[in-house]
């Protein structure tokens, strides 16, 4: 389903000469990378020189993004202090001056982190209580790891009249019984920097011998195993010994996380922050969100005109997303991008929004979830692109309170009542917008285009969410800027 490769990403962020110096023990403790870049977007990576995760090749995939994406690039050492949202190493911020947003997803994966960056720009994101309940928690100063297990029903050869139930609430305790670290915890406030390693168990009955295979998977990828054990099984023993079984089972599982947790490979790895390590504001650290820049345009207007049609601008800005979107927060984490948009817009008479009309078009092969492979799925597995190449939605109604000529300078704000169109279903959409005729840098007239709307994906179209509370789970919410130009 959609939706399953969705978690794939997302379930399932003193200056110096060298990028080595980044991750030696004696550099700098907030040291700046001049990246040539605007100085009000920052991407932020907290790391522990005592207790290195990235490498020097790390360091450069960061820092050639940074300036591939135009952001100033910060390290922030916490060995002297970090913020108390900073809760693992490394963890990577990006803020401007309208928020700041955590990273979630692997440090290795650059693709992931510039469309974190590139969604940032258009929303960041929000904070929402997320209840977990009877889950395995660890918890090291200020670092909490999850476990969340689903434990199979017994499969094999079961005897008729066997409970189920019973057996699978019985092996999950002994499961817990059987880590050390770990603590079953009936209710757990996630965060967004809770990390989190998922583990399914399977077990099998073959006569009197019971087996347990198993698979591990990273929160950042909940389709492709970071470890499993088949065939023979992870253990397995005589059915009367079940219980030994199954805590042996949460010992063995619980060795193989920690030992992710030091695995370099991937970009899994972590770094505790202890308790000892003092908690200092953002504004202390000298990580304050940058000011908001100023946009300065001509405002000799008296020879403009606003002219009635209009088409879509490409971007001008390779690193301006135009569309993105994502869950409801807490699962907000989970988004993508619409790399293009086509489409018109007609104003009515005298650049009045009364009768305007718009039709605006998505092709499929322009959304993108950051990682090529999901790409392929995303487009040609779950939204069908062959036989559905695009999503559509026009509007030939417009719900405004002042219909009077759209002016320079001024921000009218309306409602498009139209028809939205995926997968080939049509279903009714408002669509809250705002519209401002500009003057861009060429002195042309532009009209610059936001917009918000949201879709339940279940009721609408069939397709379903991610594991996590309603209607978090239930509904997508798109963000749209664009700019219109004279057609």
């Amino acid at each position: 389903m959609f939706i399953k490769y969705i978690l794939i990403i997302l379930f399932c962020l003193a200056n110096v000469g060298q990028v080595s110096q980044l991750v030696s023990p004696a550099h700098s403790s907030n040291v700046k990378l001049d990246t040539e870049a605007p100085q009000y977007e920052q991407l932020i990576v907290f790391i522990n020189s005592q207790s290195p995760i990235l490498n020097d090749d790390d360091m450069s995939a960061l820092k050639k993004l940074a300036e591939d994406i135009e952001v100033e690039l910060k390290i922030s050492d916490i060995v002297d202090a970090a913020p108390k949202e900073v809760t693992y190493t490394p963890s990577i911020v990006f803020q401007n001056y309208s928020g700041r947003s955590f990273y979630y997803g692997r440090y290795k994966k650059i693709s992931r982190i510039k469309n974190f960056v590139r969604t940032g720009r258009l929303a960041h994101q929000t904070d929402t209580e997320n209840v977990k309940k009877n889950i395995l928690v660890l918890k090291n100063g200020r670092t909490t790891v999850t476990a969340p297990i689903k434990l199979t029903e017994l499969s094999g050869k079961v005897p008729n009249g066997f409970d189920q139930t019973d057996f699978v609430v019985t092996a999950k305790a002994k499961v817990a019984e059987g880590m050390s670290d770990f603590k079953l915890i009936s209710e757990f406030t996630q965060a967004r920097t809770t990390r989190s390693f998922y583990f399914n168990l399977y077990p099998y009955l073959d006569g009197n011998k019971l087996t347990v295979s198993t698979e591990i998977f990273s929160q950042y990828n909940c389709v492709k195993p970071v470890f499993q054990k088949f065939g023979e099984g992870l253990v397995s023993g005589s059915w009367r010994n079940r219980d030994k079984i199954f805590q042996e089972a949460g010992k063995l599982v619980e060795a193989e996380i920690k030992r992710q947790i030091s695995n370099l490979e991937r970009g899994d790895a972590l770094s505790y922050v202890s308790d000892d390590i003092p908690v200092k504001t953002w504004s202390e650290l000298g990580l304050d969100l940058p000011e908001k820049p100023t946009n300065e345009q001509s405002t000799d207007t008296a020879d403009l005109t606003i002219p009635q049609h209009w088409t879509v601008e490409a971007p001008q800005n390779k690193n301006e997303p135009i569309l993105i979107f994502s869950f409801l927060p807490p699962l907000d984490n989970y988004s993508g991008e619409a790399r293009a948009l086509s489409g018109t817009f007609s104003l009515g008479e005298a650049a009045s929004l009364a009768d305007a009309k718009g039709n605006f078009e998505v092709s499929i092969s322009d959304i993108t979830m950051g990682l090529d492979d999901l790409d392929y799925e995303v487009q040609n597995k779950m939204l069908k692109m062959g036989l559905f190449p695009n999503s559509t939605f026009t509007f030939e109604e417009i719900l405004v309170k002042d219909d009077s000529p759209l002016q320079f300078g001024q921000v009218t704000h309306f409602d498009a009542k139209g028809i939205f169109t995926m997968l080939g279903i049509e279903t009714t959409l408002d669509v809250p917008t705002q519209i401002e005729p500009v003057i861009n840098a060429e002195g042309e007239v532009r009209l610059k285009v936001n917009a918000t709307f949201q879709l339940s994906l279940y009721e609408q179209f069939k397709v379903k969410g991610p594991d996590g509370p309603s209607p978090a789970k239930d509904i997508l919410q798109f963000y749209m800027q664009f700019y219109l130009q004279n057609s």
